[in-house]
């Protein structure tokens, strides 16, 4: 059995404050999914479940408007029928779903979907490959990793309503988070979308986050800011380790404003006293450049597997952004991954 792009991820760490002068970091909390990927639905948003049962779940959803002002809604699920926000969005920074419990996945999509179409074909994860839908000839290259794609038919039965994130892309054949319950056929017919995925498995989402939310330079003639924020790589398979591995910081269009340190030991607690605080024992050196850099995962270099919520296998990783006095607003997006040896 191998790990698949499904199995590794980027959760959140306990504490990620909104707002400075809070603790920062602590242990792996699994409930917060980071995402690595620019999210840009330029327009309102649609808010829906797989689950016909979720009609008390809420999600709050926040993020910048056309001029780059942060603004949030929030909307109560109708279960499978999408409820259309009012806010218009140029890029989502964070979601939180609240209420009862989901039942299903739940999802914030753009309501201007990116591609629709009918599948060529789908296929179940297996222990070497991820479950994968070949979009209809041509749509692959529309579509990036991050995006959200959505049954909307129930051909074949079964099918219809689930929700999954792209996690690969060749061509057009879509790699997606998690196996399929139905697997789609030619008959499938789907939406792909930009927007947050809240998932139930393996272990329930609850929060979508952006890095380094609302953190902001300072005035012209101020202080030199840097910022501090902890996440976790963290390997979902439950019976195959990624061996060798490291972490490595794959796209800083920024020249090298976001740095990168991981921590010495796997499932680390470690705080700072907010997110202007260095951490100061644990880690390794911080990177400095730009990318590409990467850092070997301390000894003995692996990432365990285990059942979820895998903490045994949670490699920290502290990230600092630095922000000169006076910085005009840059739009720009931070990639990292995992790599490693598996079978």
């Amino acid at each position: 059995m191998s790990d698949l792009p499904s199995d590794i991820c980027f959760v959140g760490s306990a504490n990620m404050p909104d707002a400075d002068g809070a603790t920062t970091g602590g242990a792996v909390n699994f409930a917060t999914l980071i995402n690595l990927n620019d999210i840009t639905p330029t327009g309102t948003m649609d808010y829906v479940s797989s689950s016909a049962s979720d009609t008390a779940v809420t999600i709050t959803l926040s993020g910048r408007d056309s001029t780059g002002v942060i603004q949030s809604e929030v909307k109560t699920l109708t279960g499978t029928t999408p409820v259309t926000g009012s806010q218009s969005f140029e890029r989502l920074m964070k979601g939180i779903a609240g209420g009862t419990t989901a039942v299903g996945d739940i999802a914030a999509i753009s309501h201007t979907a990116v591609v629709t179409g009918t599948a060529q074909s789908g296929a179940a994860a297996t222990s070497s490959t991820s479950a994968t839908i070949i979009l209809q000839s041509g749509q692959g290259a529309s579509c990036s990793i991050g995006m959200i794609i959505r049954i909307t038919n129930n051909s074949p039965s079964g099918v219809n309503f689930q929700i999954r994130r792209i996690v690969a892309i060749a061509t057009d054949t879509i790699s997606v988070n998690r196996d399929w319950g139905t697997v789609p056929t030619s008959a499938t017919t789907y939406t792909v979308n930009h927007g947050m995925l809240f998932d139930i498995l393996p272990t329930q989402v609850t929060q979508n986050r952006r890095l380094f939310y609302n953190v902001a330079s300072d005035v012209t003639g101020g202080s030199n800011r840097t910022y501090y924020e902890k996440i976790f790589a963290v390997n979902t398979n439950t019976t195959t380790a990624l061996t060798v591995a490291s972490i490595i910081k794959q796209g800083d269009p920024a020249a090298g404003a976001i740095q990168f340190a991981l921590t010495n030991a796997l499932n680390d607690t470690g705080t700072v006293a907010n997110r202007q605080t260095a951490p100061a024992s644990g880690i390794t050196a911080f990177t400095t450049g730009s990318a590409p850099q990467t850092i070997a995962v301390p000894s003995p270099q692996n990432l365990p597997s285990g059942a979820a919520p895998n903490a045994a296998g949670a490699q920290g990783i502290w990230l600092s952004l630095a922000l000169t006095a006076g910085l005009a607003a840059n739009k720009t997006s931070f990639s990292m991954r995992a790599t490693g040896t598996t079978t």
